[in-house]
């Protein structure tokens, strides 16, 4: 009488873990991807939100241009993704109405494709590379 081994053979577990790192090997690059777009897209949202409270400030205050507006009154917007990118605005004394507002990928963002995102006063995007905004 044979007897049937039950479970698995070494040769049998070792291509399932080959299988298994392959599947990661392929897998993981494109989650982190994946990552980053997210990020991108959270820093996008937060360049807008910024451009939205200067656009307040300025019909609130229309006269004065953007004096008084300080980007850190609004640090609660970017708090959330403070880790993946600086955010900086740039507002002109020469132009009362021109700024330039900009997200410097940074830590963990630092690889993105997208590089620095950049959003003006007439609402035109730039990034690095075409189709990051």
């Amino acid at each position: 009488m044979t007897r049937k081994a039950n479970g698995l053979s070494l040769v049998e577990l070792l291509i399932v873990i080959l299988v298994l790192a392959v599947a990661a090997a392929v897998g993981y690059p494109r989650y982190m991807e994946q990552v980053q777009k997210s990020r991108r897209n959270d820093a996008q949202g937060v360049l807008l939100a910024l451009a939205n409270e200067i656009e307040q400030h300025r019909a609130v205050q229309p006269n004065v241009g953007y004096s008084g507006f300080a980007i850190d009154d609004f640090s609660e917007i970017w708090s959330s993704i403070n880790a993946s990118y600086l955010f900086s605005v740039t507002l002109s004394s020469v132009t009362p109405f021109f700024y330039v507002l900009t997200a410097a990928p940074t830590g963990p963002q630092t690889g993105d494709r997208g590089g620095v995102l950049v959003l003006n006063d007439s609402g035109e995007k730039a990034a690095a590379r075409a189709n990051c905004w």
